[in-house]
């Protein structure tokens, strides 16, 4: 058949799932706001400095010293708040358009309160100041900003190239003439032809073909399948040795592939259980400033002066304003975070400190995640004839296999590295969907599948029970010399170091665990104490997932694959496999990076060490903010002394959450 390459004009990707961003976008779009928070760091900096200096000697109302370093503070935060601050703005103007209240409210509240607080002091001369307070606010709610949309960013960056790798078809025509297209310009009913070494990038049946498939990262099966004719094959698979012709089922936008693309994309944008914590106390919370300092200003315009009416109620804010704990509960999740990462848990997502923390279920993939990503021999059986040429014979296995990039081939090449010496092989063809063909010394070798020695399944299984095999499941690669049984290898996934002992320790720590797998037939050993679902798509694992969310169960998702990004989605934090798709460690909130699962109970007790003592700084913040309220409200607390307490707290309670994570 005659094969023509079409190719098209490249286009310009859509990046970070704006309309009118670009990929390229992405590294600028971080680095401005690294700039950002330089920048109000700078002028906090400077802010305090300068602040201190006039409350502490203040110059004389009026002088020329006075009017110049109150127009410099001025002056730089209304810089501050018109070119750094104006995202927290709008923000403010969106929480106010969905009638709902968020952290960001009392930021904008706490800000605005110590600027005009502020000004009013510079201009009458009264009381302190704290423009400082703009800069400090606008640089922790930049910075908690830019980590989310870095985040979300990559992981819709990496969907979109997950997209591009399969947004073309071979398409065969009328004529037979293979012609390369878009697969927007794929209509249901074409006929695409797929290479050896190339993706299935619709989903269709076989017309014609046969060959071995690798499904891996769709089903999680761990070694490839064989495909033939009237089998269905899905978008994301990749064909091993066959030649195929699929007709077309499912092209463009309704592939399974853009199902769970979709998901994840959709989800995306999906607030932590640390946020909506934190968006439900601002309900009350919130409110409650905006009342008590309305309230105190009214109070003392009755009862006291205008400037005690300006004063108390702006100390109310200032005192109430988030710094102390925008600063320290950052520092304590952060410092988790490091001790996770020593672990080789890695991870800039809060999230996952929660989910440990407070979660009940742990659902775990099994192919690659449980078990390595690459199946072992576990027995290799020498027929008896050949017992005496034992080194010849996996030599030339040996010589045979490194040719080949089959994922099989690579096992056995691995197992018989350090025991075999390579043989030259004189010729070799490989038979797609049954294994390969090779002449070795004269002597014609056949290795893979039953069918290559002639036997029916049945008469195989039979053959290598008398034989002496130990083993009765798993993976059975057959050499035949001659069309005559030769040696025998069996194939099984390998569970990772210490995966029954995770298991019963994240079971003892109170966690149900559940492996989600797409495998029918799992081989891998699980501790009774564990559930095993398996046979899943994407979509059952994602309907799993979501559940027990729904549920309130926090799920924590382990994975690896393409197939259990839209179930990372849907929990309230997942772990990638160093070792997964680019997609799937986009969509997770950490990485195992030496895929070391074994590390799961201890970070379990990190995090809830964590947990505990940050809920003691929230109740001693709370107690701190309202009797620091009631002070300032009563006029108890002049806004100098609320400036200094603000300062006190912040130190102290940065300093408990830095003491909350244990150093071992």
């Amino acid at each position: 058949m005659i094969s023509k390459q079409v190719h098209s004009g490249s286009k310009g990707s859509v990046v970070c799932g704006a309309p009118d961003a670009n990929c390229d976008d992405l590294d600028d779009k971080l680095s401005y706001s690294w700039l950002r928070i330089a920048i109000a760091g700078v002028f906090a900096g400077q802010g305090m400095v300068f602040s201190l200096a006039v409350n502490m000697t203040p110059p004389t109302y009026g002088s020329l010293p006075y009017l110049i370093l109150h127009a410099g503070l001025i002056f730089s935060s209304l810089i501050v708040m018109i070119f750094l601050g104006l995202p927290l703005f709008r923000s403010t103007v969106g929480m106010f358009q969905a009638r709902r209240l968020s952290i960001e409210g009392l930021f904008t509240l706490s800000l605005l309160g110590a600027f005009f607080g502020s000004l009013y002091s510079s201009f009458s001369g009264l009381g302190s100041v704290y423009y400082e307070v703009v800069a400090v606010v606008i640089a922790i709610y930049t910075f908690g900003r830019m980590l989310s949309e870095r985040s979300q960013a990559k992981l819709l960056l990496e969907s979109q190239r997950l997209r591009e790798r399969y947004d073309r078809a071979l398409v065969v025509d009328e004529s037979g003439l293979s012609v390369q297209m878009p697969l927007s310009e794929v209509t249901v009913g074409s006929r695409v032809r797929v290479e050896p070494g190339a993706p299935f990038t619709v989903d269709g049946v076989v017309l014609n073909g046969v060959g071995y498939v690798s499904e891996t990262a769709l089903s999680g099966e761990p070694l490839p399948c064989v495909r033939r004719t009237g089998e269905r094959v899905r978008a994301g698979s990749w064909s091993i040795d066959g030649v195929f012709e699929v007709e077309v089922r499912a092209g463009e936008g309704s592939r399974e592939l853009d199902a769970i693309l979709n998901t994840v994309e959709e989800v995306s944008g999906r607030p932590s259980a640390i946020q909506n914590q934190a968006d439900e106390l601002m309900q009350g919370f919130l409110p409650f400033v905006a009342g008590v300092s309305v309230a105190t200003a009214i109070y003392w315009a009755f009862m006291g002066t205008w400037s005690e009416a300006v004063l108390n109620s702006m100390a109310v804010l200032l005192v109430a304003c988030p710094c102390a704990l925008g600063l320290a509960t950052p520092v304590a999740i952060w410092q988790g975070l490091f001790r996770l990462g020593q672990m080789g848990l890695v991870s800039r997502d809060g999230a996952l400190i929660d989910t440990l923390a407070r979660g009940q279920t742990i659902f775990f993939d099994k192919t690659g995640t449980l078990s390595e990503s690459e199946m072992g021999v576990a027995e290799l059986l020498v027929s008896k004839k050949w017992q005496p040429e034992r080194d010849e014979l996996l030599g030339a296995i040996y010589g045979i296999e490194t040719r080949l990039q089959h994922p099989v081939a690579r096992t056995i090449c691995k197992y018989l590295d350090p025991v075999a010496k390579h043989i030259q092989t004189d010729s070799m063809r490989v038979i797609p969907g049954q294994g390969v063909e090779a002449s070795v010394g004269g002597k014609c070798v056949f290795i893979g599948e039953a069918s290559l020695g002639g036997l029916e399944q049945k008469d195989a299984d039979r053959l290598v029970v008398d034989a002496g095999l130990v083993l009765r499941e798993g993976k059975r690669v057959f050499v035949f010399i001659e069309r005559e049984l030769a040696a025998v290898f069996v194939l099984r996934e390998r569970a990772r170091p210490k995966v029954a002992e995770t298991l019963n320790a994240l079971n003892a720590l109170g966690f149900e665990t559940i492996v989600l797998t797409g495998d029918p037939n799992p081989q891998l050993e699980i501790p009774e104490s564990t559930t095993i679902e398996y046979g899943l798509s994407a979509k059952n694992k994602e309907e799993r997932v979501r559940a027990a969310f729904d549920e309130g169960r926090l799920p924590l998702f382990v994975g690896d694959g393409i197939n259990d990004a839209s179930a990372m989605q849907h929990a309230a934090a997942s772990i990638s496999m160093g070792s997964g798709t680019d997609l799937n460690r986009s969509a997770a909130s950490a990485h195992l990076v030496q895929d070391a699962i074994h590390f799961l109970p201890k970070a379990v007790r990190l995090a809830r060490t964590i947990y505990k003592r940050l809920r003691l700084n929230l109740m001693y913040a709370a107690c701190y903010n309202l009797l620091g309220m009631l002070l300032a409200a009563c006029g108890f607390l002049h806004p100098l002394f609320a400036a200094v307490l603000m300062l006190c707290s912040s130190f102290f309670v940065t300093a408990r959450a830095i003491r909350a994570v244990p150093s071992d």
